[in-house]
């Protein structure tokens, strides 16, 4: 038997800790089933708060926990997985941080042991504050991104997977990764072969590899606001100016503001350079048109102000790891094509 300890504090995302029970709970089922004389079950699930009582979920219920007599009892689990908090900006992520901190030190103890670590979604915040995703490569709820590498540079952060493994640590992206991510650890402790069924059996997608092709700039850079006026004001020029071709030279002269500074500046609000930006926003006007209407590519290539086909279609594969087609395909639930 696997026993596995989910770590869960502050405004708990109740799916979250719910679809791991769930998950590990169907599982048991399916090995009895095909194992009929197996006296126990594959996995036994505890969840862990800072103070043994239940926790709280952002639905307003209570999910029932157990705590630690001493750090050193967490190494008695196979695995341990950091539950989410509802943490859509600064102050949600602080409070989650102050109600987490008890469980660093157990959190520490078990990541030397080599055994499997996991996060997802903002879960992922509090793995990378206990030190443990010090230099190591990581993922990310893709909206918290920006506050992420702000406050953790010493992670390697890599957007373009759902999952990913450094060693022994894993990490996930937004909210339903953590299906992935249980099937992932599933593979670990158990096999891939029992992953796979359980993927059959609960239809969860185990080709789904990245979340790039639901990152959106709106929500991305409204949750990590800047104060930079000037900043702000290129940001509005460009969205309203995006059918247009220009250089940053004509951006900075038309701002009256060196090219380097204008650079510098918008590395320091938005932690990108302007050309990145722009590249992004254009993208992002395209997936909404490839989501909304049925032009031809060639025509939104044009009204996003880029005149290659191919070169754009390059670009847009590398922000979303989808091809316009695909998107399109994916997203546009009207589409005939």
């Amino acid at each position: 038997m696997k026993k596995i300890v989910i770590l869960a504090a502050g405004n708990v995302v109740a799916g979250g800790v719910v679809s791991f029970l769930d998950v590990f709970s169907f599982t048991n089922a399916y090995w009895r089933r095909m194992n009929p004389d197996a006296n126990e079950d594959l996995f036994h699930c505890h969840v862990v708060s800072p103070d043994g009582k239940p926790v709280n979920t952002n639905q307003h219920i209570q999910i029932p926990a157990i705590g630690f007599d001493k750090p050193e009892d967490i190494l008695d689990a196979d695995a341990v997985i950091l539950a989410s908090a509802f943490v859509t900006g600064r102050e949600e992520f602080q409070l989650y941080l102050n109600d987490f901190m008890p469980l660093f030190e157990p959190l520490r103890l078990f990541a030397d042991s080599g055994k499997p670590v996991a996060a997802y979604c903002s879960g992922t915040l509090m793995l990378a504050a206990s030190g443990v995703l010090n230099h190591r490569t990581a993922t990310t709820v893709w909206w918290l991104k920006e506050m992420f590498e702000r406050n953790f540079p010493q992670v390697k952060l890599c957007m373009d997977k759902l999952v990913i493994s450094d060693e022994h640590i894993h990490t996930a992206g937004a909210t339903t990764s953590n299906l992935s991510l249980a099937l992932h650890i599933i593979g670990i402790l158990v096999g891939e072969q029992v992953a796979q069924q359980m993927a059959k059996i609960l239809l969860i997608d185990p080709n789904r590899s990245s979340q790039q092709p639901f990152m959106s700039m709106d929500l991305s850079v409204g949750i990590n606001s800047h104060k930079d006026e000037l900043v702000m004001s290129i940001q509005n020029w460009m969205q309203s100016h995006m059918a247009q071709s220009f250089l940053l030279d004509d951006i900075a002269e038309k701002f009256a503001v060196g090219k380097r500074t204008m650079i510098r500046r918008f590395k320091k609000a938005l932690n990108e350079t302007p050309a990145s930006y722009m590249q992004r926003l254009r993208v992002d006007e395209a997936k909404r048109l490839l989501e909304t209407t049925e032009l031809a590519l060639e025509q939104i290539v044009d009204r996003v102000g880029y005149e290659d086909v191919s070169s754009f279609r390059k670009l847009f594969i590398q922000l979303t790891s989808l091809s316009p087609r695909a998107y399109r395909e994916k997203f546009n639930t009207h589409a005939c094509c």
